[in-house]
């Protein structure tokens, strides 16, 4: 009985020991993306970076109401700082709650452009991946990378998750408008 035990317990590993091959292989791509995943249209493309520059003018304009309608109610934003000891501190937090940071009486408004942004867009789920400058009170206070994914819901892309780098150097002068 034991010998059986171990027989069966051995028969695993003697299976994945085996060379695996395929029938029929399937064909390495020979054009962009035939066969599987859909190119973003400019369309698509055009409608997830107008939700995201609403929001952002909404940002510099301190307009909550704005800024909630490019928001899902799931919507979380992540900060990259860099820790006092060193490292990465990682801020988790809910979308009213970054509302509420970037909205408090006396602090000035953020302005925060993004340029070169990377768009893929595959049904109701968009990424984005850009440069961003942030300025306060017309001064250039860090700069870094956007991370954004969106999700469509009735038609309209809305902001689902937020995520940057952090860096106070080499981010040059204020980019144009």
């Amino acid at each position: 009985m034991r010998t059986l035990f171990l027989a069966l317990l051995a028969l695993p590993l003697i299976a994945a020991c085996q060379p695996q091959t395929s029938i029929s292989p399937v064909p390495a791509p020979t054009g962009a993306l035939q066969g599987g995943a859909v190119e973003t249209t400019e369309q698509e493309r055009a409608g997830v970076l107008a939700s995201i520059q609403d929001f952002m003018v909404a940002l510099r304009m301190r307009d909550t109401t704005a800024m909630y309608q490019h928001m899902d109610s799931l919507t979380h934003i992540t900060l990259l700082r860099p820790a006092r000891e060193g490292g990465t501190r990682v801020v988790v937090m809910t979308g009213r709650q970054f509302v509420a940071a970037v909205t408090r009486p006396g602090e000035p408004g953020i302005d925060e452009p993004i340029r070169n942004p990377d768009v893929h867009v595959s049904g109701d789920l968009a990424t984005v991946w850009a440069e961003y400058q942030v300025r306060r009170d017309g001064n250039v206070t860090h700069c870094g990378f956007d991370a954004f994914h969106l999700v469509r819901r009735n038609g309209r892309w809305m902001l689902l998750t937020i995520a940057d780098t952090f860096q106070t150097t080499g981010c040059g002068p204020a980019w144009p408008r």
